[in-house]
């Protein structure tokens, strides 16, 4: 049985000053360290369109904002969920599966790591905004990638020792990558 199928549509391509105004939402969650997934936060309805072999679904993404300041383009990127397109399935409600869910929005927090990484290494002037955009998504793109390869080489968590061998693979690469954590 599949279980999961990671949402792509859920980029967001924000452009507005860096920091203005409120960017929460009771209906998003930013990724934290201190904060896992439950299931309450899994609030969507699987539609009846949905692939049958799905039983839960991470609508995760990875917004940005820019600003400019002292000629410089400068950035914010976060990766989130949203509660309201992410669901479960009656019979997927277990801590197995809710892990898998976890680990995709944790790939998700690893490439806005990378992302700001990369950033900071290539600043980009005011006025280079479409390469600046451009530059972010060629990160999406990865981001994208990764995500349907987990679900791959897990073929949805099915596969348990490919499953842990990626948690174990994304936990490092999460905590080599700690300096660029929000």
């Amino acid at each position: 049985m599949k279980n999961l199928k990671i949402k792509v549509y859920a980029l967001a391509f924000i452009s507005v000053l860096l920091f203005s105004g409120n960017t929460s939402s009771p209906d998003v969650i930013y990724w934290d360290d201190d904060k896992k997934l439950s299931w309450r936060d899994f609030q969507g309805k699987p539609k009846a369109s949905d692939d049958y072999r799905i039983s839960a679904l991470t609508s995760s993404g990875i917004v940005h904002y820019r600003g400019c300041k002292d000629g410089k383009i400068i950035f914010k990127v976060r990766a989130y969920f949203e509660k309201k397109t992410s669901w479960v399935k009656e019979e997927a409600y277990n801590d197995y599966i809710l892990a898998h869910e976890q680990l995709h929005f944790d790939v998700t927090e690893l490439f806005a790591r990378k992302l700001r990484k990369s950033l900071s290494e290539r600043p980009f002037l005011c006025g280079e905004e479409t390469a600046f955009e451009h530059y972010i998504q060629q990160f999406i793109k990865g981001w994208e990638a990764k995500q349907h390869a987990y679900d791959f080489m897990t073929r949805n968590s099915m596969d348990k020792q490919q499953q842990k061998e990626w948690e174990r693979k994304i936990t490092m690469e999460l905590s080599l990558l700690e300096d660029y954590k929000e």
